[in-house]
């Protein structure tokens, strides 16, 4: 899953996120000043080494990855190397998650792996060139990240050595034990700012749970005062595509027919699928997909897929349907003018809906979907 959600991320990164800042009046954190106190926050300069390859010059850049940049507030905070030393000018206003970007990197990646918490405490970071997650960043958020977040979801296991896996992947492999595992720390670390930067990163990569907005709830009475807290909530408030509610309609074209409201078949269960022409993980998972078609389709179950491609691309798209023998619906959501108003980056992405149209989960993977289809239909 986590390979299908970085490449998916390279190819759509420019998106904008379609939810609007929310006006000043409705966010009680102060936006030039400490989300806590009040105070106006202090221009620092961070001391930044990098170990593992000599760098004789270069750009760092400390980016927003999945997360919409209206989260931050000023400009992206950004320094020149030389000789693998860097003097990072910017503010904190509260703790933040920020991931990395080499200016030698661009067009290969779209940051680095590790995660980067720069708070009013941090003064020197230490980034490794070849282990990644290796990074070493004073602060107490940094800290908390370090001693007390990574090992509670990785407590009586040993695939928390940065030198040996990644912790990105591991919350990516197992995703739904990463939501619950993350609301638990939240109800024993209620202000943690390490959590509530996980959620909001969630929230942006995989959109709406029941479970994500009952854990945003937990924090304490100072982070709920906070601004990317407020945004967050305002953000899973005015999601168009939410868990338990029905699934939203929007105009589409057939392989042959004019623009047309979405229509979704009459299913105990359908699955409806985004995906264009040219995506290796969406085309990798057709005979999966495939298969569990032949198989539950005769008890009730449906999949529906709707191309986001460009218009230059729908004659590849029509021949993508006939080269993998696609049996189900097609529609096109020409030009991702849709997919963007629900928030879809990603791809593919799939919402499960129930036989009133409800979204029962976002982005199951092919054997959540199998399990969850035996045992609700049966064979």
């Amino acid at each position: 899953m986590k390979n299908i959600l970085l490449l998916s991320l390279c190819c759509l990164v420019t998106f904008a996120s379609f939810a609007q800042v929310p006006p000043a009046n409705q966010v009680r954190a102060s936006k030039k000043g400490d989300a806590r106190s009040g105070k106006p926050a202090a221009s620092r300069t961070i001391r930044g080494e990098i170990v593992g390859k000599t760098v004789i010059e270069d750009s760092i850049f400390f980016v927003a990855g999945r997360i919409d940049p209206k989260y931050f507030e000023g400009p992206r905070p950004a320094a020149k190397i030389q000789n693998n030393t860097f003097l990072l000018a910017t503010t904190v206003p509260y703790p933040q998650l920020r991931r990395i970007l080499l200016q030698s990197d661009k067009g290969r990646r779209i940051y680095r792996k590790g995660a980067y918490f720069l708070d009013a405490s941090t003064r020197t970071m230490r980034l490794d060139y070849q282990a990644e997650e290796c990074q070493q960043v004073e602060g107490t958020t940094a800290a908390e990240y370090r001693n007390s977040f990574i090992p509670f979801f990785t407590k009586a296991r040993a695939d928390a050595d940065c030198h040996q896996r990644s912790f990105d992947e591991l919350a990516w492999d197992e995703a739904s034990r990463y939501d619950s595992t993350l609301q638990a720390y939240v109800q024993t670390h209620p202000a943690s700012y390490v959590a509530l930067w996980s959620l909001i990163e969630r929230f942006s990569a995989f959109g709406h749970s029941e479970l994500r907005e009952s854990t945003l709830a937990l924090f304490s009475a100072s982070v709920q005062a906070s601004r990317p807290w407020q945004l967050a909530q305002q953000d899973m408030r005015q999601a168009l595509i939410k868990q338990g509610a029905v699934f939203p309609s929007f105009r589409v074209a057939g392989v042959s027919q004019p623009a047309q409201q979405l229509q979704l078949p009459k299913a105990k269960y359908t699955l409806v699928d985004f995906w264009f022409c040219r995506c290796r993980p969406c085309i990798e998972s057709f005979p999966a997909l495939k298969k569990l078609y032949a198989t539950y389709q005769p008890q009730g179950f449906e999949v529906v897929s709707i191309s986001t491609d460009k218009t230059a691309e729908v004659p590849l798209w029509q021949k993508r349907i006939k080269e993998y023998e696609l049996p189900w619906v097609q529609y096109l959501d020409e030009n991702a003018v849709a997919a963007t108003q629900l928030a879809v980056y990603s791809f593919p992405t799939t919402f499960l809906l129930d036989q009133t149209g409800k979204v029962v989960q976002r982005n199951i993977t092919p054997e959540e979907l199998e399990k969850f289809l035996a045992e609700k239909l049966g064979k």
